[in-house]
Protein backbone atom coordinates (compact mmCIF):
# COMPACT_ATOMS: atom_id res chain seq x y z
CA UNK A 1 0.00 0.00 0.00
CA UNK A 2 2.94 2.71 1.18
CA UNK A 3 4.32 1.46 -2.54
CA UNK A 4 1.59 2.48 -4.31
CA UNK A 5 0.26 5.37 -2.85
CA UNK A 6 4.35 6.66 -3.15
CA UNK A 7 4.10 5.84 -6.92
CA UNK A 8 0.61 7.78 -6.99
CA UNK A 9 2.98 10.65 -5.58
CA UNK A 10 5.66 10.43 -8.02
CA UNK A 11 3.54 10.51 -10.80
CA UNK A 12 0.81 13.42 -9.40
CA UNK A 13 4.24 15.56 -8.82
CA UNK A 14 5.51 15.07 -12.58
CA UNK A 15 2.02 15.63 -13.97
CA UNK A 16 1.92 19.31 -12.22
CA UNK A 17 5.40 19.71 -13.14
CA UNK A 18 4.68 18.90 -16.91
CA UNK A 19 1.46 20.88 -16.66
CA UNK A 20 3.09 24.26 -14.98
CA UNK A 21 5.57 23.87 -17.51
CA UNK A 22 3.30 23.62 -20.84
CA UNK A 23 1.24 26.24 -19.31
CA UNK A 24 4.36 29.22 -18.93
CA UNK A 25 5.68 27.75 -22.46
CA UNK A 26 1.81 28.70 -23.81
CA UNK A 27 1.97 31.92 -21.99
CA UNK A 28 5.38 32.67 -23.62
CA UNK A 29 4.16 31.73 -27.02
CA UNK A 30 1.34 33.99 -27.09
CA UNK A 31 3.55 37.01 -24.79
CA UNK A 32 5.88 36.67 -27.81
CA UNK A 33 3.51 36.82 -30.51
CA UNK A 34 1.30 39.27 -29.18
CA UNK A 35 4.74 41.70 -28.55
CA UNK A 36 5.56 40.89 -32.30
CA UNK A 37 2.47 41.94 -33.61
CA UNK A 38 1.99 45.18 -31.79
CA UNK A 39 5.65 45.82 -32.70
CA UNK A 40 5.18 45.65 -36.39
CA UNK A 41 1.75 47.56 -36.41
CA UNK A 42 2.95 50.54 -34.60
CA UNK A 43 6.30 50.85 -37.02
CA UNK A 44 4.11 50.75 -40.36
CA UNK A 45 1.74 52.48 -38.28
CA UNK A 46 3.55 55.61 -37.52
CA UNK A 47 5.65 55.29 -41.02
CA UNK A 48 1.75 55.14 -42.64
CA UNK A 49 0.74 58.55 -40.90
CA UNK A 50 4.31 59.97 -41.58
CA UNK A 51 3.41 59.04 -45.04
CA UNK A 52 0.03 60.84 -45.23
CA UNK A 53 1.74 64.14 -43.49
CA UNK A 54 4.49 64.32 -45.52
CA UNK A 55 4.13 63.41 -49.31
CA UNK A 56 -0.10 63.29 -49.14
CA UNK A 57 -0.33 59.53 -49.53
CA UNK A 58 -4.55 58.47 -49.44
CA UNK A 59 -5.64 58.66 -45.45
CA UNK A 60 -7.92 55.75 -45.58
CA UNK A 61 -5.63 52.75 -45.25
CA UNK A 62 -4.75 54.30 -41.70
CA UNK A 63 -7.79 52.47 -40.65
CA UNK A 64 -5.69 49.50 -40.65
CA UNK A 65 -3.51 50.50 -38.43
CA UNK A 66 -5.78 52.98 -35.83
CA UNK A 67 -8.80 52.81 -34.81
CA UNK A 68 -11.04 55.31 -36.33
CA UNK A 69 -11.87 57.69 -33.28
CA UNK A 70 -8.10 58.37 -32.64
CA UNK A 71 -7.61 59.56 -36.08
CA UNK A 72 -10.61 62.39 -36.12
CA UNK A 73 -8.54 63.41 -33.34
CA UNK A 74 -4.74 62.85 -33.51
CA UNK A 75 -3.20 66.78 -33.82
CA UNK A 76 -0.65 65.37 -36.32
CA UNK A 77 -2.83 63.93 -38.65
CA UNK A 78 -5.09 67.44 -38.81
CA UNK A 79 -2.25 69.15 -38.80
CA UNK A 80 -0.79 67.48 -42.43
CA UNK A 81 -4.35 67.08 -43.72
CA UNK A 82 -4.81 70.90 -43.04
CA UNK A 83 -3.59 74.29 -45.32
CA UNK A 84 -1.70 75.06 -42.50
CA UNK A 85 0.34 71.93 -42.71
CA UNK A 86 4.36 72.97 -43.23
CA UNK A 87 4.84 70.42 -45.41
CA UNK A 88 2.26 71.52 -47.81
CA UNK A 89 5.01 73.87 -50.29
CA UNK A 90 7.45 70.89 -50.52
CA UNK A 91 8.08 68.33 -52.95
CA UNK A 92 8.93 64.78 -50.61
CA UNK A 93 10.15 62.15 -52.67
CA UNK A 94 11.44 60.46 -49.38
CA UNK A 95 11.96 60.12 -45.33
CA UNK A 96 14.17 58.18 -43.02
CA UNK A 97 11.43 56.99 -40.83
CA UNK A 98 12.62 55.58 -37.47
CA UNK A 99 10.84 54.09 -34.39
CA UNK A 100 12.30 53.23 -31.60
CA UNK A 101 10.57 50.74 -29.08
CA UNK A 102 11.32 51.37 -25.15
CA UNK A 103 8.89 49.20 -23.70
CA UNK A 104 5.73 47.01 -24.67
CA UNK A 105 3.39 44.83 -22.96
CA UNK A 106 0.07 42.77 -23.50
CA UNK A 107 -0.46 39.54 -21.26
CA UNK A 108 -2.47 36.83 -23.63
CA UNK A 109 -5.50 37.14 -21.82
CA UNK A 110 -6.52 40.85 -22.10
CA UNK A 111 -7.29 43.20 -24.98
CA UNK A 112 -5.46 45.99 -24.21
CA UNK A 113 -1.27 46.39 -24.76
CA UNK A 114 1.02 49.57 -23.48
CA UNK A 115 3.96 50.62 -25.61
CA UNK A 116 6.53 53.20 -25.57
CA UNK A 117 8.21 54.22 -28.36
CA UNK A 118 10.78 57.03 -29.60
CA UNK A 119 9.48 58.45 -33.20
CA UNK A 120 12.21 60.23 -35.46
CA UNK A 121 12.66 61.09 -39.15
CA UNK A 122 16.48 62.20 -39.37
CA UNK A 123 16.10 62.94 -43.26
CA UNK A 124 13.90 63.99 -45.07
CA UNK A 125 14.40 64.63 -48.94
CA UNK A 126 12.49 67.31 -50.38
CA UNK A 127 12.78 70.80 -52.22
CA UNK A 128 10.28 73.17 -52.13
CA UNK A 129 7.27 73.90 -55.10
CA UNK A 130 8.80 76.11 -57.88
CA UNK A 131 6.07 78.03 -57.34
CA UNK A 132 6.51 79.01 -54.03
CA UNK A 133 10.24 79.48 -54.15
CA UNK A 134 10.65 82.71 -54.14
CA UNK A 135 8.18 83.85 -51.72
CA UNK A 136 10.36 81.42 -49.22
CA UNK A 137 13.52 82.88 -50.55
CA UNK A 138 12.00 86.10 -49.23
CA UNK A 139 10.64 85.02 -46.03
CA UNK A 140 13.62 82.58 -44.83
CA UNK A 141 16.61 82.75 -46.95
CA UNK A 142 18.24 79.30 -48.21
CA UNK A 143 17.01 77.55 -45.34
CA UNK A 144 13.51 77.91 -45.99
CA UNK A 145 14.23 75.77 -49.49
CA UNK A 146 14.64 72.63 -47.72
CA UNK A 147 11.64 70.36 -45.63
CA UNK A 148 11.28 71.52 -42.42
CA UNK A 149 12.27 69.32 -39.41
CA UNK A 150 10.42 66.40 -38.14
CA UNK A 151 10.02 66.40 -34.57
CA UNK A 152 11.29 63.68 -32.27
CA UNK A 153 8.58 62.21 -29.95
CA UNK A 154 8.15 59.88 -27.43
CA UNK A 155 4.81 58.30 -27.32
CA UNK A 156 2.94 56.01 -25.06
CA UNK A 157 0.93 54.14 -27.20
CA UNK A 158 -2.13 52.43 -26.29
CA UNK A 159 -3.87 49.87 -28.44
CA UNK A 160 -7.18 47.76 -28.39
CA UNK A 161 -7.67 43.55 -29.86
CA UNK A 162 -10.71 43.48 -31.44
CA UNK A 163 -12.00 41.12 -33.50
CA UNK A 164 -9.01 39.22 -33.10
CA UNK A 165 -6.91 42.51 -34.88
CA UNK A 166 -4.97 44.89 -32.35
CA UNK A 167 -5.56 48.77 -33.69
CA UNK A 168 -3.81 51.84 -32.01
CA UNK A 169 -6.88 53.59 -30.11
CA UNK A 170 -4.51 55.97 -28.31
CA UNK A 171 -0.95 58.24 -28.72
CA UNK A 172 -0.02 60.12 -25.55
CA UNK A 173 2.91 62.51 -26.01
CA UNK A 174 5.12 62.55 -23.20
CA UNK A 175 8.09 64.61 -22.65
CA UNK A 176 11.78 64.04 -24.45
CA UNK A 177 14.68 63.21 -22.61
Amino acid sequence: MRRLRRLFQFIAEKMLLITVTCALLIISFYLAMNTTNIWVLIGDGLDARAGVVLMGNDAAPLSNYFRQEFLNQDPVLQMGLSDASPYKDYEIRGYDHRVKMISVWSWPWENVARAEVVESIPAIDGTIRSSRRETALAEGGEERLAPPPWETTRYRVTLVRTAGRWKISNLQRMKND
